[in-house]
């Protein structure tokens, strides 16, 4: 006696929906590699990140002091002194 479910019509066979069947498969499976993708993605973005207070103080406090020079209200003397206090620390 033959077993139907290991004989049966499968994919190749046109059962299951065909080829249409293995579209919405394939579908379904990129639709996960993609999720999972995201999720790490999402989970882990922030241990690299330039948004953290540690190595962006000194990158945000030369801004600012380059916008003071740009406004004029610091001289270039002023300027010079504050950068290299800056660069230091």
């Amino acid at each position: 006696m033959m077993h139907y479910w290991f004989y049966g019509p499968h994919l190749w066979t046109g059962g299951w929906l065909g080829w249409i069947g293995a579209l919405i498969g394939l579908a379904v499976m990129i639709f996960f590699i993609v999720l999972v993708y995201k999720l790490f993605k999402y989970l882990f973005s922030g241990i690299n990140s330039t948004n953290n207070s540690y190595g962006n103080s000194t990158k945000t406090s030369l801004e600012i002091l380059n916008e003071r020079l740009a406004k004029g209200e610091i001289t270039v003397e002023e300027y010079e002194k504050m950068k290299k206090i800056l660069l230091k620390s």
